[in-house]
């Protein structure tokens, strides 16, 4: 069941991807030469929509298209909880009461291709894909202690859009992102939103106006489609050796000889089941259902974003406070399609 948790930590990673590149909005007066030149030069792109009567106020803004690709490491502490496991999908226990785990630590790292567009001066959407590998530490307290680690992988697509804009040297962005999951174990993909706010200090270059630095710092929020449900193969999910098996068969009997006659009712199904493949050479499959969450859906963000020129920016951001820990690093290439720009004869 912990490859489904794995499209948690993808989702942090897509969230700090949005910032992209900021919009370079400014009305700091040093700048107000370059500012002239930008209110007479032609705007060749078709969007964003009015781009070219907003490059006429004398505001630069980014070219309208980009790729990103990002490449982030995630440390993640998960609860679930309302566990139902069987060894028929008709046949479900809750073992809520019964099965305890002390930890589930999840380290990811995921890779993200992300094209994004600038609609409106102030307003980008965004389409991205990405693959994750997960390697996920569990140590099981009941009904028997077992320390594992298991190795994962998984696919995702999402969409999102970003607000931005900025006044002088203050720089802010408001993003949402969705995302949906396909991992081997789900019956089907997981779908999570992300929803964060930053704003930032830009540093300039005097000599090259295209050139900045943004100092960035903000909030998150996660909310996780918190149901999951789907087989596993617990041989593969738990890799242990013969003795393994061994001595954890040897825990479970004590823990069930250790239960009331009501408790041994609820839960002889699942006993069964798993003391028979203990006992076992032969692989077995377990279906599970449970709910899933995170334990501090808010964290703070913090990081740099350096835009080398209209067509290349790095971003390098972290996640720290509450249960999460994230480092990722982007690189932003631009471009723009050239054209009439769309509805830049508009007069407001």
């Amino acid at each position: 069941m912990k490859k489904s948790l794995l499209f948690v930590l993808f989702l942090q990673i897509v969230a700090f991807s949005a910032i992209g590149q900021v919009s370079n909005l400014s009305i700091d007066d040093d700048y107000q030469h370059y500012r002239d030149s930008l209110k007479t030069t032609e705007y060749p792109w078709h969007l964003p929509i009015m781009g070219a009567k907003v490059r006429k106020m004398g505001f630069d803004i980014p070219y309208p298209n980009g790729f990103m690709f990002s490449y982030g490491h995630s440390s993640q502490d998960i609860f679930i909880n309302n566990l139902e496991v069987g060894f028929h999908p008709d046949q479900m226990v809750g073992v809520d009461e019964l099965a305890r785990f002390q930890s589930i630590q999840s380290n990811v790292n995921a890779f993200v291709l992300k094209y994004d567009f600038w609609l409106f001066p102030f307003l980008n959407f965004f389409g991205l894909a990405g693959h994750i590998n997960s390697t996920t530490n569990v140590h099981l307290a009941l009904p028997f202690d077992l320390k594992f680690q298991t190795n994962n992988q998984g696919n995702t697509l999402g969409w999102g859009m970003v607000a931005a804009g900025g006044i002088g040297p203050l720089v802010v962005s408001g993003n949402l992102v969705n995302t949906w999951t396909w991992v081997p174990s789900l019956d089907r993909p997981s779908n999570t939103m992300v929803v964060d706010g930053r704003i930032g200090y830009m540093m300039r270059f005097p000599h090259k106006p295209q050139r900045n630095l943004v100092f960035l710092v903000g909030v998150e929020y996660m909310r996780l489609n918190p149901q999951s449900e789907g087989d596993v193969n617990l041989e593969k999910l738990l890799g242990i050796s013969p003795q393994m098996k061994q001595d954890a068969g040897q825990q479970l009997d004590q823990w069930y000889d250790g239960l009331s006659n009501v408790e041994q009712g609820l839960v002889e199904g699942v006993y069964n089941g798993l003391s028979g493949w203990l006992n076992s050479s032969d692989p077995i499959t377990m279906d599970y259902r449970f709910r899933k969450g995170l334990h501090h859906p808010m964290s703070m963000t913090a990081g740099v974003n350096f835009q080398y020129s209209h067509r290349w920016s790095y971003n390098l951001m972290s996640t720290f406070l509450g249960s999460r820990k994230q480092v990722v690093f982007s690189l932003n290439y631009r471009f723009g399609i050239k054209g009439n720009n769309v509805m830049s004869g508009f007069t407001f």
